[in-house]
């Protein structure tokens, strides 16, 4: 029992007659010290810690020490209204002096009696503690191991905006999460052709990423090996198809992409497609258009064949290349449902077509879709990414002239 400096005396009556009332005939052992001090070999015994609140709280210094006990599951009674400890956070037992000393006894036995039970529950406590904690150091490494996943998916993207024979291509890729199932690549091919890519791995997340790093280990492989196989879009796709049946194994994973080959010399774009939304053309004149591309989806079934398709383009076109997440993303932050996601993306490079470079034609795509800005919820919804080609004036006037 804890009781103020000048009130050990009284604290030893209480405790003699807190011993006198209890029932039986071996009531326990009361220690009667000082609230200045806590006796570290008293408290180690202790089965229940008694503390007088009837005059006034213990000292900061003690209070410090309760707090601690308490956290470590030591019951406590205070006899007293002055305690203070809800202050502190702490629930104690609390009962007045005038209460008889059969009252007090009783709670007493009550706290006692409970002691295997709060072992116990101290017990399995510590015990989730330390699966908690594993948990947490489980959950670090893997959030540590996304960080590089995520850092490795960025640093293989290729800028902003890149300047290739024949014209500027602008980019934007943002992910759901850490990591996305989107994949944009550009290449120079020679001969002054770039080849384009954006691929769509279905699902999120982990999955995802890896099936869409498959596909842009299967492109850079072609670009270091056999560029030829980059040329065309229909074996290139092909190609694709079978690298993701054979590194998918059992699971089945698919994926959509559209693949272009852009010949500065004659203007030109070769596409094809595998189940992926058509490109759309937004012309100088301010015509809107669909490219034509079809084919069936990537990693699905064997020996499946594409087909590729080649398109004229003019000086100041902009040929826009994007993943279904656009769409989705569009059709939300238009705010009228009654249209489909195919016809809020053509609006939404219609309006931004209006601007006079591709780095602010992203910018006004970025915008539109409220990235990066407090109006999330659509960006959110699938993994973003787009492309956009800008035909340079002097391509087309020097494929006139030839």
């Amino acid at each position: 029992m804890l009781v103020p400096e000048a009130d050990l005396e009284r604290g030893r009556s209480i405790a003699r007659s807190l011993a006198m009332a209890w029932p039986g005939a071996s009531p326990p052992r009361f220690t009667v010290d000082s609230d200045r001090r806590l006796n570290a070999r008293l408290i180690e015994h202790a089965d229940v810690l008694v503390i007088d609140t009837s005059r006034h709280a213990p000292p900061p210094e003690t209070m410090l020490e309760l707090i601690a006990l308490h956290e470590m599951g030591l019951p406590m009674m205070s006899l007293g209204t002055k305690g203070g400890f809800d202050r502190y956070g702490l629930d104690l037992l609390q009962l007045d002096l005038e209460n008889s000393p059969e009252l007090i006894a009783g709670a007493l036995i009550g706290m006692t009696n409970r002691q295997g039970e709060v072992a116990t529950l101290l017990h399995e406590t510590g015990r989730s503690h330390q699966k908690i904690d594993r948990l947490d150091r489980q959950l670090d490494r893997l959030n540590m191991e996304l960080e590089d996943a995520s850092r490795l998916q960025r640093d293989n993207l290729p800028n902003a905006i890149e300047d290739v024979a024949g014209g500027t291509v602008g980019t934007l890729w943002k992910p759901a999460g850490a990591v996305s199932g989107d994949l944009v690549t550009i290449l120079d091919i020679g001969q002054q052709r770039t080849a384009m890519l954006v691929a769509d791995a279905i699902g999120h997340g982990v999955p995802a990423a890896i099936l869409s790093m498959m596909i842009q280990k299967t492109v850079l492989e072609a670009h270091h090996e056999d560029r030829n196989l980059l040329e065309s879009p229909s074996e290139m796709l092909g190609r694709l198809n079978e690298s993701l049946l054979r590194q998918a194994g059992t699971d089945t994973r698919f994926a959509t992409a559209i693949y272009g080959v852009f010949d500065a010399a004659t203007s030109r774009i070769t596409l094809g497609a595998a189940g992926h939304p058509a490109p759309i053309v937004s012309g100088r004149d301010g015509t809107l258009r669909r490219l034509t591309a079809q084919g069936p989806l990537l990693g699905i079934f064997s020996d499946e064949t594409y087909g590729e398709s080649t398109f004229q383009l003019e000086a100041g076109d902009r040929m826009v290349f994007y993943s279904d997440g656009v769409e989705q993303a569009s059709q939300c932050m238009s705010q009228d449902m009654s249209i489909s996601g195919a016809v809020a993306i053509e609006r939404l490079v219609d309006h931004a077509a209006k601007k006079e470079s591709p780095s602010t034609f992203i910018d006004c795509i970025r915008s539109s879709l409220g990235i990066e800005t407090s109006r999330r919820g659509a960006d959110d919804m699938d993994d973003l990414t787009m492309l956009c080609l800008y035909v340079d004036d002097r391509t087309t006037s020097a494929a006139t002239a030839a």
